[in-house]
């Protein structure tokens, strides 16, 4: 009796197996978005839930390595942001960054795999575009799904990391990759060039280190509690959080976006949103330390 009882067993996890193959052969051949649009998305849902433990769905993200060093953060061209003061050098860590911001195709895998609410796309399609809508806990709760899911630790990037890294390890860049207006529009989708939505991840050219979309396409959420402006924050690379008058009910975003004109693009720029709201001007790209 016990000996049928576990040939059974292992005939079901042959099953499974062969069945979650199939259907992430399905996801990536068609594209996780175009599958899940049809019909019968609750039998979809239960499907994946079932062969998830025995198929990994998780897309690795191409991770880009960030060298240590010291830079003067804020804006030191004299655009009179009071926000971007006062200038601070700040050290940062060595530390890896996503070579793009977080697509639909694999934030769709995560919605699935949680029963997470997908967001929308408004209607300008999925799979390599950045995700849109979703809020600063969303791509919170992202990182740790894919850090659970990989063994690698992921997190969002803390606010001097991420400008940092946009300016090319801290070099006086206006912008990722230029610091000539003229010459912006190869390494950012913005107001007179992004047709009024959101492009594709990697169609600009990339930064000095290989990072691509850091001036627009769509805002990106970092960790840091929004502060009006820099004074008494810290110079260790570290995210600034509810100590000195800090609201962490608004995280602080980056980059600028697809609506924006070119000011809102520079690599310095600093706004907040709230962390519970969702825009379709906002997504996130990921971080992660190196020892």
């Amino acid at each position: 009796m016990l000996k049928k009882q576990y040939q059974l067993a292992k005939r079901q996890k042959r099953w499974m197996k062969r069945a979650g193959i199939m259907v992430v052969a399905v996801i990536l051949l068609g594209g996780l978005g175009t599958w899940f649009a049809g019909e019968n998305k609750a039998f979809k849902m239960a499907i994946l839930r079932v062969v998830s433990p025995v198929v990994s769905i998780h897309l690795d993200p191409e991770m880009v390595s960030i060298p240590a060093g010291t830079f003067q953060q804020g804006d030191s061209r004299g655009e009179d942001t009071l926000s971007e003061h006062p200038l601070r050098k700040v050290h940062i860590k060595k530390f890896a960054l996503g070579r793009f911001e977080v697509t639909f195709e694999e934030y769709d895998r995560f919605a699935m795999a949680t029963g997470q609410a997908f967001p929308g796309d408004e209607g300008w399609g999925r799979e390599r575009r950045p995700v849109i809508n979703v809020s600063w806990e969303d791509a919170g709760d992202y990182a740790k799904w894919l850090s659970e899911g990989t063994g690698r630790r992921y997190r969002l990037p803390t606010e001097s990391e991420w400008e940092y890294a946009a300016r090319n390890r801290g070099k006086d860049e206006i912008w990722a990759g230029t610091s000539e207006q003229e010459q912006l529009e190869p390494y950012a989708w913005f107001n007179s060039n992004s047709t009024g939505r959101t492009q594709p991840v990697g169609s600009r050219q990339a930064n000095g280190l290989g990072l691509q979309d850091m001036s627009g396409n769509v805002w990106e959420w970092v960790q840091d509690c929004w502060h009006d402006d820099y004074q008494h924050a810290p110079t260790n690379g570290s995210a600034w959080v509810e100590a000195n008058n800090g609201s962490c009910g608004t995280r602080v975003r980056r980059g600028g976006g697809w609506t924006n004109d070119p000011i809102s693009l520079r690599s310095s720029f600093r706004n907040g949103y709230n962390a519970d709201s969702r825009s379709i001007q906002i997504g996130f790209r990921l971080a992660q330390d190196i020892d």
